[in-house]
């Protein structure tokens, strides 16, 4: 057994399918492959298992809904290969994928994780490979990560025996693939990049889903998930949340309208702090709660 897959999926009938097909295209063929059905009311288990049931290769597990995180453990748990590859329902792999995972990590033993350089294809049609986003840093330092960095899971090869050893965190049902890139890398683990694009990152998503409110522009669920992993590290690594004015005052704003102004005051006087003299301070000490003040006490 060469590597297993892990595929995570809620009420996917209609596009897990072209993840699992793409996974059995593989060249690499000494694989297993783990989908996990999250608590599925479409018939989303049942529609695999007609579909591939002859591949022995595929499993499907059926579990009561408990979110990405509870469900990527699942998969992790059932796995039994050296390496573990994650997929996402709605992405993809080239044919060649794996195996130029596979080579990268066993061409570099000092890594224990190997990122493709796969294509993000944005809901307004633009498609960019990953490294090349604007701001975006290889997620190989602490450093990196106070810098916004990030991971795909759907283009993330790790060795079973670091992952088994991390887990995701179940508390974080968003951004749990940040928030083990952090203890990856506080745990001394290294990451390597795989420059070939060999996978793609669709988000395609339902009407109403998780989903729909990154590719809507409906962006505070997203940013709130991201600022509660950094604020978990903030402690340890301060500048998780102290990343300069702007940033104080996008995450004041986003904590005020979402009925957290108690952690936003922080930010506010932050932001009071090194740009008094911009209009917004005033405004955003007073909606967080620090009234009548114009910096930080």
């Amino acid at each position: 057994m060469r590597a297993s897959v892990v595929i995570t999926t809620y009420n996917r009938r209609s596009v897990v399918p072209q993840a699992v097909e793409s996974v059995l295209g593989q060249t690499l063929r000494d694989i297993e492959v783990t989908v996990v059905d999250d608590g599925s009311t479409d018939g989303t288990a049942d529609e695999l298992t007609r579909r591939f049931g002859q591949d022995s290769r595929l499993r499907v597990i059926r579990r009561v809904n408990g979110g990405p995180p509870v469900a990527r453990n699942t998969g992790l748990d059932a796995s039994s290969g050296p390496y573990v590859a994650l997929l996402d329902s709605d992405d993809i792999w080239h044919p060649e994928y794996l195996a130029s995972q596979v080579d990268v990590l066993e061409r570099h033993p000092e890594a224990d994780m190997v990122l493709d350089n796969g294509m993000c294809h944005a809901p307004g049609g633009e498609s960019v490979p990953l490294f090349d986003q604007p701001d975006w840093v290889f997620p190989h330092t602490i450093d990196a990560m106070c810098e916004l960095s990030y991971i795909l899971p759907s283009f993330s090869v790790f060795r079973s025996r670091v992952l088994r050893e991390l887990r995701f965190d179940e508390t974080f049902r968003v951004g749990d693939d940040t928030e083990l890139m952090w203890r990856f890398l506080a745990a001394g683990h290294r990451s390597v990049g795989n420059p070939r694009t060999l996978a793609e990152y669709r988000a395609v998503c339902q009407p109403g889903g998780e989903a729909a409110a990154q590719l809507t522009g409906e962006q505070d669920p997203i940013l709130l998930a991201a600022y509660d992993v950094w604020k978990r590290y903030g402690d340890r690594y301060p500048r998780a949340i102290d990343r300069g004015p702007d940033f104080h005052r996008e995450f004041a704003e986003v904590l005020i309208r979402n009925d957290r102004a108690h952690e936003a005051r922080w930010h506010a006087e932050r932001f009071a702090q090194t740009a008094p003299d911009d209009p917004d301070a005033e405004r955003l000490l007073r909606l967080s709660g620090a009234v009548g003040q114009t910096t930080a006490s």
